[in-house]
């Protein structure tokens, strides 16, 4: 008896070594050798016990055993019992696996009762009852020891639990049954007790053995294998945890613990989604109701048995990448990867995406889906389009990074100005455009207020700038495209400007159809330029105390085919805009000399230029080639220039200035007395003639202050050295007194308008200019001639 409980405890250890072990799901594997170890184990292991402890059933009777029913007996064992505990280690549920564990227990009856079949030289009377009642105690006890999941997880206890229900099941069913002995003579086929127990116990132990052999060896290549796992876990720069299908924490690495917050000691593997969750939520300080939603969404995960990634926003604010991903038919691996600074770096990505970087406030793509939002919406919004007047000045005089500060300047007082629902994005350079909610005179009024705002002194790295805006306004009302919208802001804008900027303008009806008038002009200038479209009127120039024509100013026409003539005033403007008036000056340079050329050599051309030409380098190469083209004196050739274009950028100006007239080309002040800083204009640049404003002229006679500034310019000429000029003589009496005062040369239509091309027109003039030269010599002091066929201007 001791000998079978002893092999009966020995097949039970491999059994539950294998068993646990082929049952555990991280183990879990395909059949093989190890599932064929565990049926001979649990086979072999049985029909040893059960023929060692007949010895002890019977002491007084010599019993022998039938060869075949004893070696089918083994077979029966192998089949009956080893592979329902195969099945075990493959069952995915603890029914399927109490399932099992019941056919195994029936299958020790089984085994038993064909091993007492095979006994010779006895009768022998099954019990039936006692049967039935081993049969059945034998396989609740293997399915109670699979029912229960601690059961089943412990070898001990498994070892213990098969090792009983082998015992019950044998000796139960021999209690009620009677065996007779007999004498038979007859040896043939028959085993002896003896041999039967030798061949057993050999079988049963080289079984056991090798099993525990092999158990050993494996285990030993699974701790390793378990500590090469440990070591990956541990190096992984992601939070890791592993959950088996019954709900139980198998794998945890040092980054999960870091990341929650949670010390080593605080969980341990074989804890339940509670009892692990529980840990979590108490050093990571989660409510009660967080707690209970991962709860129950993790025991969701195991079951669903599907993966996914999301990201989870923690309570101190950062944010980890969560992905789950199925073992298959073992549980759920969770990742945690914390993508904190990856987010806040997007965020700043998506924030430059949508926003300037030097003031903050929005840039030209948030604005566009800003105002297509809108739009969609169909609510009435204004679009204010902002733009510095003075910025380039001020950044081509102090440098980008006072314009930069400026700017920023700017958007802090648009900020706190703009009611709280508008939208402010800065379109580039130094173009604002802003959405709010008014409309019509409510829009205005904002824009104007936002005008005085930013026209206010503001100092800057020590510098007091004083900066102002234009301000363009389209409102939406449901029927523009964005586009359009932005267009009529665009244009509205263009007419503040024009109208002298620093003002606030609406679109209105009609805006549209201007500009593209002004468009149609741009195009015309363009083919004006080509097809030798423009030509040249001279105005003379006559010298007041000898009564003779000195020269002629040169006056750009343009007899437009479809529009007729088109006054300068109107098309000047524009080119200057557009950027052909250097093109327009080059051709009107160029003419003017061409014509001066078939003149009397004591004639001279006066020629104006623009602000625009007097800042380009190519000024002085046009007159020079001019010159030289034509053959023609340079000190017969004057350009005028107005007060404004000194204005901009005046050492460039006094460089420009000196270098034509080192060229021997002249230099005249046009306009006298209307622009700013005369008297320092006088005193930084050098002039040949200084052109007095015809507004003086026109006063003087009944304005004593216009005539004693029109005085005061006669006397600062002569003390200068420089020719006084008078325009816009027009009667006898302006004539007389420009004469009395001392004025040098006059001009006017008095004295002779304008008169299209052609040089049979300019003898005209010469030859009344020598009859009253002629007339002068006799008689002194001539009245001025007679001029000959006036044109219309």
């Amino acid at each position: 008896m001791a000998v079978a409980v002893g092999i009966c405890l020995t097949a039970g250890w491999s059994v539950a070594l294998l068993t646990t072990d082929l049952a555990d799901p991280t183990a879990r594997e395909a059949m093989g050798w190890r599932h064929v170890a565990l049926a001979l184990a649990a086979g072999l292991g049985v029909w040893t016990t059960h023929f060692i402890a007949i010895l002890a059933y019977r002491p007084d009777l010599l019993l022998r055993y039938d060869a075949l029913m004893t070696v089918l007996s083994a077979f029966v064992g192998i089949a009956a019992v080893g592979l329902p505990m195969v099945a075990i280690t493959q069952a995915r549920t603890r029914g399927q696996r109490s399932l099992a564990g019941a056919v195994a227990g029936g299958g020790i009856w089984c085994m038993h009762a064909v091993g007492i079949t095979g006994m010779m030289d006895c009768a022998h009377f099954f019990s039936w009852p006692t049967n039935m009642i081993g049969l059945l105690l034998g396989a609740a006890i293997v399915a109670a020891w699979q029912f229960n999941a601690r059961w089943s997880r412990s070898r001990p206890t498994g070892c213990l639990l098969f090792a009983l229900a082998v015992c019950v099941t044998h000796f139960v069913s021999l209690s009620g049954d009677i065996v007779i002995g007999s004498v038979d003579e007859r040896q043939g086929g028959l085993l002896s007790p003896g041999l039967v127990a030798a061949c057993m116990a050999f079988a049963v132990s080289v079984t056991c053995l090798g099993s525990l052999l092999t158990f050993t060896r494996i285990k030993a290549a699974r701790e390793q294998e378990s500590r090469t796992l440990k070591a990956v876990l541990e190096s992984m720069s992601d939070g890791l945890v592993f959950i088996d299908r019954d709900g139980r924490l198998r794998h945890f690495n040092r980054r999960f613990l870091d990341l929650f917050d949670t010390p080593a000691e605080a969980i341990a593997p074989g804890l339940t989604i509670d009892g692990f969750l529980d840990a979590i939520a108490w050093y990571r300080d989660w409510p009660a109701e967080k707690r209970a939603l991962v709860g129950g969404a993790m025991k969701q995960w195991v079951e669903a048995d599907t993966g996914f990634d999301r990201e989870c926003e923690m309570e101190d604010g950062r944010t980890y990448q969560m992905q789950c991903r199925p073992v298959p038919r073992q549980g759920i691996v969770l990742t945690f990867t914390d993508v904190s600074a990856e987010r806040t770096a997007l965020g700043d990505l998506k924030h430059l995406a949508y926003h300037d970087p030097l003031t903050g406030l929005g840039n030209r793509r948030s604005l566009r889906e800003t105002k297509e939002a809108l739009i969609a919406q169909g609510a009435p919004f204004s679009l204010l389009l902002i733009d510095l007047d003075e910025f380039k000045r001020i950044n081509d005089a102090f440098g980008h990074g006072v314009g930069d500060k400026l700017l920023v300047h700017v958007a802090t007082q648009l900020t706190g100005l703009v009611p709280r629902d508008s939208f402010i994005a800065r379109m580039g350079g130094d173009e604002i455009a802003i959405i709010v909610r008014e409309m019509g005179g409510a829009a205005t009024a904002l824009a104007e207020a936002i005008v005085v705002r930013l026209s206010a002194p503001v100092t800057v790295e020590g510098r007091r700038l004083l900066p102002s805006c234009s301000i363009g306004i389209s409102g939406f009302a449901g029927d523009l495209s964005p586009e359009d919208l932005m267009k009529r802001a665009d244009m509205a804008l263009y007419e503040a400007k024009r109208l002298g900027r620093r003002r606030a303008q609406a679109y209105v009806p009609g805006l549209a159809e201007r500009l593209a008038e002004r468009q149609h002009i741009v195009d015309d200038l363009h083919e004006a330029l080509q097809t030798a479209g423009f030509t040249l009127a001279f105005q003379p120039v006559v010298q007041l105390s000898t009564g003779i024509t000195t020269g002629y100013e040169a006056l750009i026409r343009w007899n437009h085919p479809t529009r007729g003539w088109v006054p300068p005033a109107l098309f000047i403007p524009i080119a200057e805009e557009c950027g052909l008036i250097e093109d327009i000056g080059r051709w009107v340079i160029m003419d003017a000399c061409r014509q001066l050329s078939g003149w009397s050599s004591h004639l001279h051309v006066a020629i104006n230029v623009s602000a625009a030409q007097l800042k380009s380098e190519a000024l002085v190469h046009h007159l020079t080639q001019a010159i030289l083209v034509h053959g023609i004196a340079a000190e017969r050739v004057e350009i005028e220039i107005t007060e404004t274009a000194l204005i901009d950028d005046a050492d460039r100006t006094a460089a420009t200035i000196d270098r034509i007239r080192r060229i021997g080309v002249k230099v005249a002040l046009d306009d006298f007395g209307t622009g700013q800083s005369s008297l320092s204009h006088l005193r930084d640049f050098k002039f040949d003639r200084i052109k007095i404003d015809r507004s003086f002229v026109v006063r003087a006679g009944f304005d004593p202050r216009s005539m004693a500034v029109l005085r005061g310019i006669v006397g600062v000429g002569k003390e200068l050295g420089v020719l006084t000029h008078a325009e816009g003589v027009e009667t006898r009496d302006q004539l007389d007194l420009l004469r009395m005062i001392g004025c040098d040369a006059v001009q006017g239509y008095l004295v002779g308008r304008p008169v299209t091309p052609g040089n049979e027109q300019i003898e005209r003039f010469e030859r009344v200019l020598q009859k009253a030269t002629a007339h002068r010599e006799r008689r002194g002091p001539p009245e001025l001639p007679e001029q000959p066929q006036r044109f219309a201007a």
